[in-house]
């Protein structure tokens, strides 16, 4: 059942007024004329009944299956009593007996006040052919009726269209609130893109990070992944969060207007509506521009880096290597000539030790600008879990904000590659999470699942797996855990460096 429209509540009730007056005309007019005879009083008390009753009726009636046709029906017989006592067509009570056609437009329409101000008309005329009253008089009381539920009538389509167009500027107005919000933290973030360019902070994994980290505030409970063409296949370039396996996925392209960037993969707890589409859309066209001219600016300034690079290792190789051992030697000779002072001989074996250490960081250095720069952690490790068909299934979830060193990123792609076929083969998980935050020099990456755990002291005769990740990590300067207890899952930690 449809609830009544305010402006409806509001008529019906300046409708119960005008009747009053009308009533009240009725009765003085009705007793100036005829006094207080028994048909005038009789008359009174059905104009009294009628009005009360429709007072007194609640407004749901009106809306109920043939309520407002069953009510406007017994109001127009009343009312045609009551003229039958007082008159017919000369009776005083004729405004009153405008009242049912009047409220069945309102609430039922143009049909319905049309069928009963007819139905008044044929009551009207019925009683009033006996009487002496004119055909013209009679006439003119019956077109009254047909008047009211045309004047009705039109004031009921006019509030209609007033009461729908208030409707639909209420929800353009709600909705502008909506593009409103969507536009305050469209701009939020492309602030932070503005704070990272300022910051000297612009580079591809960085608009990534800061991109999807603007879009999952949005969207609470979320997963994204960004990922960039380099010329040679898509590859991931962030990524945050878990994707839920009964989510909803969206796949909105990179691009400008004459290239082709990338993708951005966004998964949500609930169907993104036209309105969420149209914000990310804003959102990640700047980041599209951004991308298309860092991969310029690369092309541009490639060949000159890795000129420089190479420039760098020569001198580093050619100069201060030679120099830093020529000084090693030479504290080597010091500390032999100087055996007889067990003291001196200790600090110049201390600064023989800090010269040995220069040396090997000038080869790593010198290692790392000669080695052309490759895809990140993350982009190998989810390339390795190519390789892995079936179940469970991989969740790979890193934060990276700058790729390992060249010297580090191959055994801790080693490292991690090893532990997700592990527990891909042994396990009987139903997910395995590799998870992290990788930065240059430092970090550190976990690979977790739930599956059946292990004895990590324990290693299989002709198996080396876990053998090999520890000289890894060892190689490298890293820390490997394993952390795993029968039946409730294995975690596996490597962390290397630190700030």
């Amino acid at each position: 059942m449809p609830d009544l429209s305010p402006w409806q509540v509001r008529v019906h009730r300046t409708i119960l007024v005008g009747l009053l007056v009308a009533l009240v005309v009725g009765i003085v007019a009705d007793l100036g004329t005829n006094g207080a005879n028994a048909l005038s009083l009789i008359a009174v008390a059905i104009g009294t009944a009628y009005l009360v009753g429709t007072a007194a009726i609640p407004l749901s009636w009106f809306q109920v299956r043939f309520g407002v046709e069953a009510v406007n029906l017994a109001g127009a017989i009343l009312v045609a009593v009551a003229l039958t006592l007082t008159g017919a067509a000369n009776s005083p009570y004729l405004l009153l007996s405008v009242g049912p056609a009047s409220l069945a437009t309102i609430h039922g329409g143009f049909r319905s006040g049309f069928t009963t101000g007819l139905l008044s008309a044929g009551l009207l005329t019925l009683i009033s052919l006996p009487t002496d009253t004119s055909l013209s008089r009679i006439a003119t009381g019956a077109g009254l009726y047909l008047v009211f539920v045309v004047l009705v009538g039109a004031l009921r389509r006019l509030l209609e269209d007033m009461s729908r167009q208030a409707s639909e500027l209420e929800s353009a107005t709600q909705n502008t609130r909506q593009e409103l919000a969507a536009l305050e933290e469209t701009h939020a973030l492309l602030l932070r893109l503005s704070e990272d360019i300022s910051s000297g902070k612009l580079n591809a994994v960085e608009v990534g990070a800061t991109t999807i980290d603007g879009l999952l505030g949005r969207f609470p409970g979320g997963a994204a992944k960004l990922l960039v063409d380099n010329g040679e296949g898509p590859v991931v370039l962030a990524a945050r969060g878990i994707p839920e396996i009964d989510g909803y996925t969206r796949v909105f392209p990179l691009a400008t207007a004459d290239a082709d960037v990338g993708t951005l993969e966004l998964t949500t707890p609930e169907i993104l509506t036209r309105e969420d589409e149209r914000v990310i859309e804003t959102v990640i066209r700047p980041v599209a521009i951004a991308f298309a001219n860092l991969r310029l600016l690369e092309e541009i300034v490639g060949s000159a880096v890795a000129e420089e690079r190479l420039r760098l290792a020569r001198e580093m190789h050619d100069e201060i290597g030679p120099s830093l051992a020529s000084l090693g030697l030479s504290l080597d000779l010091a500390a032999m000539q100087q055996s007889a002072d067990p003291d001196l001989a200790s600090d110049l074996q201390v600064l023989r030790s800090n010269v040995t250490k220069l040396v090997d960081d000038v080869r790593e250095t010198v290692a790392d600008l000669r080695s052309a720069p490759g895809p990140t952690l993350t982009a190998r490790v989810l390339q390795a879990t190519t390789l892995l068909d079936g179940d469970p299934e991989i969740v790979v979830d890193l934060d990276e904000r700058r790729p390992p060193r060249p010297a580090l990123i191959g055994d801790l792609t080693s490292i991690v590659t090893e532990a997700m076929r592990n527990a891909h083969r042994h396990s009987k998980a139903s997910k395995i999470i590799v998870s992290g935050r990788v930065d240059r020099a430092f970090g550190s990456c976990s690979i977790i699942d739930d599956g059946v755990g292990f004895d990590p002291s324990y290693e299989p005769r002709g198996h080396f797996g876990l053998t090999g990740m520890r000289e890894r990590a060892e190689k490298i300067g890293a820390t490997i855990e394993f952390e795993s207890v029968s039946g409730s899952g294995t975690t596996v930690k490597v962390e290397w460096g630190n700030r």
